[in-house]
């Protein structure tokens, strides 16, 4: 998780700047950011989820633990698998070989994962999308829950569009300036306040939000 101490400072932070964040955050309750500090799996694990649902990436993704035989991801273990493997467990093509050639390029040490923590935000997003198959929204990810840093504002993700469309009362579905207005008040805990806008759209949907 997130140090402690960051998530009280985010929290308190978030619900003093923000009203409508402060009923999520009461609804949702307590804030537990996983981190995955094995960087390899967290990347093939975001490539995996691209333009997913939540539930189908948990699916194709348990699939790929299995496939794997558990949870230790590594690089040449990647290259070793045939294609159609991949194919099989519910990846698409491009998925398929996005996942081999990033594991091709940090064999080759064309992108070296350790440095990115020693980088600022734009410094390791500018890092990651040298990669095959590595997006803004997937470099998001990374930032947020394998290098844990706190300030990541995932504007491009559907989920945090659709969070903020519900929870503020939106008629229209926001465009990036206006997501990134509403944001602005939980600098520099972004990563936090994005956090509950998922897990809020989740009571939203379940019925739960009241």
């Amino acid at each position: 998780m997130l140090d402690e101490p960051i998530l009280k400072k985010g929290i308190r932070h978030i619900s003093r700047a923000d009203k409508v964040m402060k009923r999520a955050i009461s609804l949702v309750g307590p804030c537990s950011i996983q981190i995955d500090n094995n960087g390899f799996r967290m990347l093939i694990r975001s490539v995996v989820g691209q333009q997913l649902s939540v539930a189908a990436a948990r699916t194709i993704w348990n699939r790929f633990v299995s496939l794997n035989g558990g949870r230790r991801f590594t690089p040449g273990k990647m290259l070793a698998f045939d294609r159609s493997a991949l194919r099989s467990i519910g990846l698409s093509a491009a998925k398929a070989h996005a996942v081999q050639s990033i594991a091709r390029s940090l064999t080759k040490g064309e992108v070296k994962l350790r440095r990115l923590r020693a980088m600022d935000d734009d410094a390791a997003i500018m890092e990651l999308t040298r990669l095959r198959g590595i997006g803004p929204w997937t470099a998001h990810m990374y930032l947020m829950f394998s290098l844990g840093r706190p300030d990541v504002f995932p504007s491009g993700d559907l989920g945090i569009v659709n969070a903020i469309t519900e929870l503020y009362g939106l008629s229209t579905r926001p465009d990036k300036e206006k997501l990134e207005n509403v944001a602005s008040a939980w600098k520099p805990y972004r990563t936090i306040g994005s956090w509950y806008c998922w897990q809020a759209l989740d009571l939203v949907r379940d019925g739960k939000y009241l």
